[in-house]
């Protein structure tokens, strides 16, 4: 790939994920602001327990389509294999829900929102093909605008709606599922008509078998990664109390937010391992002591901020009943990046049978530890099974990894959590004021970033201009 084509993609992700994050707050904010906890909560909950479901269904196939497209595999094929796929697990899936509202009331009345939020996250679910399409083909920029039209509507409708009438559960409702259908059928537009890739292959369903067969060995992966990604939620909901969920999934949330240069790099990543093979050893480098300084410095930012900002935002619900679960949940970021760059490695190679081993062991950790703690501690102790699910499965992809240079990635680790706590408690404990806090937090942050070798100001520069 040349140069100036990678800084287009990169530029392209990058808005894309950018305005994403910006408009996925914007409609959180308002959402936690104008629902009581209750009904925020069993919107988390529902929302859980659907995207759940709906990643079981995807058999992690999407994953499989972008490796195949990135690798030449003919488009059209893949989108017709995945989107036939997704199309028929959809109607089934929501025809099993129905009959179990119909036959079981009680699951209506008491979560009454599963099933007309269905209609939503099943057409999400059927226009996921075109997005993985196009980013197997590294259209960033077509991804771009298909990855926003959702969130833009929901952003605009949420404000027009609150502003000219009363925000209800109701209007949320209404806007997910519009927004929905719109963006699946700006994805048909756009794969169809403006790329040129029809529906239709010959044989289809010895190739549909084929796709199986090469996803088979990621079935059970698929089930513990959706585990991993709701299933504290989906505990919180059915053991504790629907205003601890709202107040756990609030954190969580914004938890999701936060990682947002890994949200950028992560695609690019899984495409150049599956296309190009091992990568250069002084590349990667310095792309672990980038993506540690991107994944602690602005959650050393965002956890200054947590509760004057949260709570501000949300009428004093959210922050500071929040802060420690924020403060742990934050605590995993930095293993995430690493984990993510190994999972890509591991995943191009096809070594599913090792990601679902150490998947296997970091779900049971998180389950054992939230069946233990979320019942004493409700959201905190779901927090904290999550950190020591993130602590393992760094452990064990470490372990397994076959990089030479894994044992300096530790230490670059171990340095920037390091340096993220001093500067952090220091500013804490020398002022009071918000801005201080982050000025002196900052300054210190990059002063330790330098005599540690961390932080390289030319390396890091360079790194986005190098022709990878």
């Amino acid at each position: 790939m040349n140069r100036n084509k990678l800084v287009w993609h990169i530029s392209a992700n990058t808005l894309q994920v950018l305005g994403n994050q910006c408009l996925g707050v914007f409609i959180f904010l308002l959402i936690s602001r104008y629902l009581d906890k209750p009904s925020f909560g069993e919107l988390s909950w529902s929302l859980a327990v659907l995207t759940f479901t709906t990643t079981l269904l995807s058999l992690r196939l999407e994953q499989i389509v972008v490796r195949n497209v990135a690798a030449g595999d003919d488009p059209s094929g893949m989108l017709t294999l995945f989107a036939s796929h997704n199309f028929v697990m959809g109607l089934l899936f929501f025809g099993a829900l129905s009959l179990a509202c119909y036959f079981f009331p009680s699951l209506n009345s008491q979560h009454h929102l599963l099933w007309i939020l269905s209609i939503s996250q099943i057409l999400t679910f059927w226009g996921l093909p075109f997005r993985q399409l196009l980013a197997g083909r590294s259209a960033f920029g077509w991804l771009a605008l298909l990855a926003s039209v959702s969130n833009l509507v929901r952003a605009v409708g949420l404000y027009l709606w609150m502003v000219y009438a009363t925000l209800s559960l109701q209007a949320v409702v209404i806007l997910f599922t519009l927004s929905s259908a719109l963006e699946l059928i700006l994805g048909t537009w756009i794969v169809c008509i403006r790329l040129h890739i029809p529906f239709g292959m010959p044989n289809p369903f010895p190739a549909y078998v084929r796709l199986l067969k090469s996803s088979l060995p990621q079935v059970g992966l698929v089930f513990l990664n959706a585990g991993i990604a709701r299933i504290d939620w989906i505990l919180l909901g059915l053991l504790s109390t629907p205003a601890h969920t709202a107040e756990y999934g609030f954190a969580y949330r914004a938890f999701e937010f936060a990682p947002l240069p890994l949200l950028v790099l992560a695609p690019f990543l899984l495409n150049r391992f599956s296309r190009d093979g091992d990568p250069d050893e002084g590349f990667l480098n310095a792309l672990v002591r980038g993506e540690l300084v991107l994944a602690t410095l602005p959650t050393l930012w965002l956890v200054i901020m947590w509760a004057p900002m949260v709570d501000a935002f949300t009428g004093n619900k959210y922050g500071q009943v929040n802060t420690f679960t924020f403060l742990i949940l934050s605590c995993c970021i930095p293993f995430q990046y690493i984990i993510n760059l190994y999972w890509s490695y591991e995943f191009a190679r096809n070594r599913l049978s090792r990601i679902f081993s150490i998947t296997a062991v970091t779900t049971a950790v998180m389950l054992a530890g939230d069946v233990l703690l979320i019942p004493p501690y409700a959201g905190m102790g779901a927090a904290l099974a999550f950190l020591a699910a993130m602590v393992v499965q760094y452990v064990l992809y470490t372990r397994a990894s076959s990089f030479a240079r894994k044992k300096d990635w530790a230490g670059c680790l171990l340095v920037s959590i390091s340096i993220t706590v001093c500067s952090g408690l220091a500013a804490i404990n020398l002022t009071d004021s918000l801005i201080l806090r982050l000025m002196v937090a900052s300054v210190l942050y990059c002063l330790l970033g330098r005599l540690t070798g961390l932080l390289r100001a030319k390396e890091m520069i360079s790194l986005a201009y190098k022709p990878y």
